[in-house]
């Protein structure tokens, strides 16, 4: 563990990690690693599996490190990605 971080009280070194994620997840390059982890995850997608369930609850778990206007941010991001594609059908059936 990061020395300075390890000797921070509890409530600090939560402060600090949620600062780290939120940050992190405000580049487009840690946009992109998150999306790919909680892709992974079985975040965004159906779990077949018991195993691709716990990793979907773990996802779920990491959320929490991003604070809540993060997680808005996050979840507003997904559901306009997932707009896109039925706007790109309806646009081509109408000939767009």
């Amino acid at each position: 563990m990061i020395e300075w971080l390890a000797q921070l009280d509890e409530k600090e070194k939560t402060k600090a990690i949620h600062r780290a994620f939120a940050q992190v997840a405000s580049t487009q390059d840690g946009a992109i690693v998150f999306a790919t982890i909680f892709e992974q995850l079985y975040l965004f997608r159906p779990c077949p599996t018991a195993e691709a369930h716990a990793l979907n609850e773990y996802g779920k778990f990491l959320l929490h490190f991003f604070g809540p206007e993060v997680q808005y941010d996050i979840f507003s991001s997904i559901m306009m990605s997932a707009r896109q594609p039925v706007q790109e059908m309806e646009d081509e059936k109408n000939g767009d």
